[in-house]
């Protein structure tokens, strides 16, 4: 099963950071979604990432 782990972590500014990671141990692919300040934004980077993921592995078929 994927995994997908949401980290905020203290930026050196004092403002939260959110550092998105996804790793699928079947198919051994993960990656690191860019560090954001907003969680929304990290969200929208996540669902537009997962959507090209799911697409690329839907051609190979």
């Amino acid at each position: 099963m994927a995994q997908l782990i949401i980290e905020p972590k203290k930026g050196k500014d004092g403002q939260i950071e959110y550092i998105v990671n996804y790793h699928d141990k079947k198919s051994d692919n993960s990656f690191t979604i860019t560090i954001t300040t907003d969680l929304n934004e990290a969200m929208e980077k996540l669902k537009a990432t997962l959507d090209d993921e799911v697409q690329a592995m839907l051609q190979k078929k």
